[in-house]
């Protein structure tokens, strides 16, 4: 096995300035797609440490590359930065600690302040150690949007922004430490959107015909749908508009 001790001490020389950068992604939260703030704060890094850098990949305004080294292998490491809506929390708490001032607004609930800048020090870190000891290859750290629900890695893909590199790694932070090789289900979302007719719920409920109703019929079906499913299979749900607040009007949407 190689001697890791190198880049171990290269991580601790530098490491403050991502954790800084960590911290400022984390303080400034932006959803999917909309992680222009962020960009920019993992760009002006990976400048700083003269990576050339790619704006616009794929066409994409939030998604990037930046890179160094010579001709050799082509090294990627993937990173994300986009939030989560609702999911604001106060930092260093250990247990869900809505933040008082910025409550129900976007938040980092998936630690990709972190994996971004992580992802992003380990590729300085091995440009680094390649530098050194005079090794050929690049490393090229993918800043990669819209990871939450809107398959930002599959539209770079779609666009050619992976073609010619020679491998790819990335993380993701957790409670426990280990590697290992991950497949992912592939996924499609499909918005319903039902339409009724309103009605006064207590003096003329004939006359309505709830939207809410057919909501939850569809789940309920759903739910049914699950017991003949392949195991591997999963469905979620989440309902973006529930049609009103008063229960005594039958909602029409």
């Amino acid at each position: 096995m190689n001697d890791t001790t190198p880049i171990a001490e290269i991580v601790a020389e530098i490491g403050a300035r991502f954790t800084r950068l960590s911290d400022e992604i984390w303080s400034d939260p932006h959803l999917r797609w909309q992680e222009h703030a962020s960009v920019e704060k993992q760009i002006e890094v990976a400048a700083e440490f003269g990576f050339q850098v790619q704006r616009n990949v794929a066409g994409i305004p939030t998604a990037f590359w930046a890179e160094k080294g010579e001709a050799g292998p082509l090294i990627a490491v993937l990173g994300e930065f986009d939030a989560l809506a609702g999911m604001s929390q106060q930092a260093g708490a250990l247990e869900a600690t809505p933040n008082p001032d910025t409550a129900n607004t976007n938040g980092h609930g998936c630690g990709h302040n972190l994996l971004g800048s992580g992802s992003l020090l380990a590729a300085v870190a091995a440009a680094r150690y390649l530098e050194l000891n005079g090794l050929p290859g690049r490393v090229r750290y993918y800043g990669c949007p819209a990871e939450e629900a809107a398959a930002g890695k599959t539209f770079m893909v779609k666009g050619g922004a992976f073609d010619g590199i020679d491998a790819a790694v990335s993380w993701h932070p957790g409670s426990v430490m280990s590697t290992r090789q991950v497949l992912s289900l592939a996924y499609t979302q499909v918005y319903f959107r039902f339409t009724g007719v309103a009605a006064h719920a207590g003096s003329a409920p004939h006359l309505g015909r709830s939207a809410l109703d057919a909501v939850e019929l569809l789940n309920v079906g759903a739910n049914f749908l699950r017991e003949h499913m392949p195991d591997s299979a999963r469905v979620h749900y989440a309902i973006t508009d529930a049609g009103g607040t008063s229960p005594n009007v039958v909602q029409a949407n």
